[in-house]
């Protein structure tokens, strides 16, 4: 009778330690979990069932080109408001209006830049954005006659920039 408890305990024990063997992960596998024994294994962010057509989403559709072409027209406007402040001596207001929306101004620059593809759009972007920081620099040293010539040139940049992405 002791002979058949030794085998059932061994049986019990081998069947726990072989049970999740399927369950255990290697290096580079995903999170997996068999449900249903040891064989059907699920991963549910992997790509199971392949590709069914062709995907829904485009680097630029109509829709973000209309609203990064708001921002941009915002952004224009913003840069030529500039020039009252700089000449009622409005330094702060003049920094804050030059900085004001500028993270989205550049955001949209960039995901128009990605869609163009033209080295010249990516050149002017760069050039715009050396300006802006110059000008910006020369708003807080408060000289007017620099900060006002740089406003003028980062206007002109930017409008060439605008031009060479066909807006």
């Amino acid at each position: 009778m002791q002979m058949d408890r030794r085998a059932m305990v061994k049986g019990v024990a081998a069947a726990v330690v072989a049970a999740p063997a399927a369950a255990f992960a290697s290096i580079g596998d995903s999170p997996k979990q068999s449900y249903f024994g040891a064989g059907a294994m699920s991963a549910p962010f992997g790509d199971v069932y392949g590709l069914t057509g062709p995907g829904i989403w485009s680097k630029m559709n109509d829709t973000e080109r209309g609203i990064y072409e708001r921002i941009l027209g915002d952004s224009k406007k913003r840069l030529q408001s500039v020039e009252d402040y700089i000449n009622n001596n409005e330094w702060d207001r003049s920094r804050t209006a030059l900085r004001l929306g500028m993270y989205e101004t550049r955001k949209a620059m960039i995901r128009i830049n990605e869609a163009s593809g033209s080295q010249e759009a990516k050149d002017l972007f760069a050039k715009f954005k050396r300006q802006l920081e110059a000008t910006d620099f020369a708003l807080a040293k408060k000289d007017g006659a620099l900060a006002f010539k740089l406003r003028a040139a980062t206007e002109v940049t930017f409008s060439q920039w605008l031009a060479s992405v066909g807006l």
